[in-house]
């Protein structure tokens, strides 16, 4: 994904909450967890943190000081349901932002098979405008791109249905074809 500190885009996905585990113990930190009776938050504890925070532990430090575990949309239990038919799953329930955070969490070992096969789909839906409607759900990305598809397509069909510029063969084309040929018949 492309990080940007302008993009609002960046900013909700990098709001996504992830999973982690602290590593170490860390002072005065229990604040975060509001089941900690303690001031301190101890090595082991697991907590739902957004995701720009999460790096930034592990950035800003020599050593790790958590490790971040794959949100539950990206584990082998929906991953077995994607792969099963990923064109039938509503993104809406799965997150607007499916893709983007996917590729922010894709260092933690996540397959784009998903994408491929719901890419393909939206592609040959966006022949028919009719079609797009009956798809599930979909992911605010995928909005986007059916919209862009659905608009190139539009335009594609609008411009061989003008006909006012047919297309032919350039003449550098032409004549490397005949001098080609020349050639071949010396031969």
């Amino acid at each position: 994904m492309n990080n940007s500190y302008l993009s609002i885009l960046d900013i909700l996905v990098t709001n996504e909450r992830v999973p982690c585990r602290f590593l170490h113990d860390l002072p005065k930190m229990g604040f975060m967890d509001p089941s900690a009776a303690e001031d301190d938050l101890k090595a082991g504890a697991t907590l739902d943190v957004p995701l720009w925070l999460a790096e930034n532990f592990n950035s800003s430090c020599r050593i790790p000081l958590l490790t971040v575990d794959l949100p539950k949309i990206y584990k082998d239990a929906y991953r077995e349901i994607l792969n099963a038919d990923a064109c039938t799953v509503d993104m809406q329930k799965l997150g607007q932002h499916f893709y983007e955070l996917g590729c922010y969490v894709a260092k933690h070992d996540i397959k784009g098979e998903t994408f491929r096969q719901r890419f393909r789909m939206l592609m040959s839906a966006s022949v028919s405008s009719d079609s797009i409607g009956s798809i599930q759900p979909l992911s605010a990305s995928e909005r986007k791109r059916a919209a862009a598809a659905a608009a190139t397509e539009r335009a594609l069909s609008g411009w061989l249905q003008r006909g006012d510029c047919p297309l032919t063969t350039a003449n550098m084309v032409a004549n490397h074809r005949k001098r080609k040929r020349a050639e071949m018949e010396m031969l």
